[in-house]
């Protein structure tokens, strides 16, 4: 074998790494992102209510002084935080359709942003059923605090899981065409085995590799088992999004016009690696919450 063609094979194979690691810094980045707006929107609506908030990574803590929880605050301050990370995914899906043809990385930001905020829009649905209306468990946050101040039944829990994974699958039918379009060639897609290698290498792995880092920070970050149980959870509802989208890749007919060839995923990005820095730091520095003073 020649000089230059195991120059070649080096070359593709620094292209991929670059590309996976790209991704997975774009996932890491629009999770931290989602989260912290899902618990500062809750603790927002709070504040309309006239309760003080301390917000967390891991939550949001009220002070009830005078005020006392009543079936309408209960149920929009607990559930606005879903209802916004609904909107985060609908503008997330909005910004990438909008500059997608701009080949810059924050499009990748902003798919994995959509994927996430409507994988943990659709958990909540899950949580109540795995809190069974216990207010000790873990899972007793957002829609479950809801669910169970309505004292709604197991059975009409499980029906309501079920509508909003339905929702979730409905909605996963358009996340392999759209993470497909980031290839560079269009003869890197245009077969069935060559999109399910390139979604792979593209998606699943960089999820992979993003959630244990996610959990390894928040493990050692805030050390709250129960915050370690939500995203475990969180994560486990996008991979089942992410594993759906690949067994149906085959209904994502990627014509040559659709692929955007996005030459510098190929690239291992700094911009990517000093926000996603930027952002743990943050988080990291942070640790104690902070209080909303408005």
């Amino acid at each position: 074998m020649s000089s230059s063609n195991l120059s070649n094979k080096r070359e593709k194979a620094a292209s991929k790494i670059a590309r996976i690691l790209n991704s997975t810094m774009a996932f890491v980045i629009a999770y931290l992102i989602i989260m912290f707006f899902f618990y500062f929107s809750t603790a927002m609506m709070g504040k309309l209510f006239g309760f003080d908030a301390q917000v967390y990574y891991y939550g949001v803590k009220f002070q009830l002084g005078r005020h006392k929880w009543t079936t309408a605050n209960v149920f929009w301050i607990w559930s606005f935080g879903t209802l916004f990370t609904v909107l985060l995914g609908a503008i997330c899906t909005y910004l990438y359709n909008y500059f997608k043809e701009k080949v810059a990385l924050g499009n990748l930001i902003a798919v994995w942003g959509a994927v996430i905020a409507f994988s943990i829009a659709a958990a909540q649905g899950l949580l109540p059923v795995l809190d069974s209306g216990n207010d000790h468990s873990p899972f007793y946050t957002n829609l479950s605090i809801v669910f169970n101040y309505w004292a709604l039944p197991i059975p009409v829990l499980y029906i309501i899981c079920i509508v909003f994974l339905i929702l979730l699958a409905f909605v996963s039918t358009n996340i392999s065409r759209s993470f497909l379009s980031f290839s560079y060639s269009f003869s890197k897609v245009n077969k069935r085995e060559r999109k399910r290698k390139y979604y792979f290498e593209t998606v699943i792995i960089p999820y992979i590799l993003a959630s244990g880092l996610l959990l390894l920070f928040f493990q050692e970050t805030y050390r709250f088992i129960g915050f370690d149980m939500q995203n475990l959870v969180y994560l486990v509802v996008i991979g089942a999004a992410l594993v759906f989208s690949m067994f149906i890749i085959n209904i994502s007919d990627i014509k040559s016009d659709d692929v955007l060839r996005y030459k510098n995923l190929q690239q291992l990005s700094a911009a990517l690696f000093v926000i996603m820095m930027i952002l743990l730091v943050f988080l990291s520095v942070t640790w104690q919450g902070f209080y909303l003073p408005f």
